[in-house]
C-alpha cells in the first residue's frame, strides 16, 4: 500500500452545537484518530465552516458535491467541490467507476476502470500505465487500512458514504479518509460507537463517554483541560467536550441542564442531539 498517498484516521468526528444556536447541520457526522472502531468524537467544526450539508447533499451547485474539508486556516468544515464524478452516486458512464485517483501531487475524483475487490476484501493500490494511482476495489468502495489487533496492518475495501443511510444496519457513515493532494475528506462506513451515559463510568478503558451529534458515545479519552483549544471532543479530558461558543472551539465541562452535575462557573447550555446533556459556557 502506498503509505504517502492514502492516510486514514478512523475516529468518529462529530459537530457539537449549542441547542440555542443554529443547529441545522448538527446531524452531520465527520470522522478522526484510530482505536479500531469509530471511537473518537469531534466537536471541531469551525464557526462558519459549514457551507453545505454533507449528509443531505444540499447547498451546492450543479456539478458539485458537498464534502467535509480541511480549512485553509486550520480546523474542519464542509465545502462544495466540483469533480468529474461522485464516489457515492457512481455516475460514471461506460462501466467505469468513480474513485479518488492520485496523479503526482494531486488527488481528484475521476472515472477509471472498476476494480474487483468486494466489500471487506483485501485491496492494494494499482498504478496504471499512465502513472495514475487508484485502488483495486469495486465501484462505491475504497481501500482502507485495518488493524486486526496483532500489531499488523491489512487493507480492505470499505463503502464510501455521505450519510449513515447508505451503510448497512450495523454501521454508520463515520470514518474519514485524509488523502494527500486534496483538502476533501471523504467518508466511509464504519462500526457504530457504543452509546453511553456521560455522567457514569459506562465505557471500558481506555474509552470515555463523550456527546456526539447522535447522542453520547464511547470514544478514546483525551487530556486537554477546561478552556484549552480543541478540534475534537475526545481531545478533551473525560467529563468535558469540544464546543463552539462563538469565540472559537474550547473544552468545556459537561453538565445536566436543571440538574446534577451543575456548573461551578458559567451557564449550563444544552447540546443539540444529546438529551439531558449540556456544557458549561462562560
Amino acid at each position: 500500500m502506498h503509505a504517502r498517498r492514502w492516510v486514514w484516521l478512523g475516529t468518529l468526528l462529530l459537530s457539537l452545537v449549542l441547542a440555542a444556536c443554529d443547529d441545522k447541520d448538527h446531524d452531520q457526522g465527520l470522522p478522526s484518530s484510530d482505536s479500531g472502531t469509530d471511537a473518537g468524537v469531534d466537536g471541531g467544526l469551525q464557526d462558519g465552516g459549514l457551507t453545505c450539508n454533507v449528509a443531505r447533499q444540499e447547498g451546492c451547485g450543479a456539478g458539485e458535491s458537498c464534502h467535509f474539508a480541511n480549512l485553509p486556516g486550520g480546523g474542519t468544515g464542509s465545502r462544495c467541490f466540483a469533480a468529474e464524478c461522485d464516489v457515492v452516486k457512481q455516475d460514471c458512464a461506460g462501466g467505469l467507476r468513480c474513485t479518488y485517483v492520485g496523479d503526482g501531487d494531486t488527488t481528484t475524483r475521476r472515472c477509471v476502470e472498476e476494480g474487483t475487490g468486494v466489500e471487506g476484501a483485501h485491496c492494494t493500490l494499482a498504478p496504471s500505465d499512465a502513472g495514475l494511482e487508484y485502488d483495486t476495489c469495486a465501484a462505491g468502495l475504497f481501500c482502507k487500512d485495518e488493524h486486526p489487533g496483532d500489531g499488523g496492518t491489512v487493507f480492505a475495501c470499505r463503502r464510501l458514504c455521505h450519510a449513515s443511510t447508505q451503510c448497512s444496519g450495523t454501521e454508520a457513515c463515520n470514518t474519514v479518509v485524509r488523502l494527500a493532494g486534496t483538502t476533501e475528506l471523504p467518508l466511509l462506513c464504519g462500526a457504530r460507537s457504543q452509546p453511553c451515559d456521560p455522567f457514569a463510568s459506562a465505557c471500558a478503558a481506555p474509552l470515555s463517554c463523550y456527546p456526539s451529534a447522535s447522542g453520547p458515545v464511547c470514544a478514546g479519552s483525551g487530556t486537554r483541560g477546561t478552556g484549552a483549544s480543541c478540534d475534537f471532543s475526545n481531545q478533551c479530558a473525560p467529563g468535558s467536550a469540544c464546543v463552539s461558543t462563538g469565540a472559537g472551539l474550547t473544552c468545556r465541562p459537561l453538565c445536566r441542564p436543571g440538574g446534577t452535575p451543575a456548573c461551578s462557573t458559567g451557564t449550563c447550555r444544552p447540546l443539540s442531539g444529546n438529551t439531558g446533556v449540556g456544557a458549561c459556557i462562560p
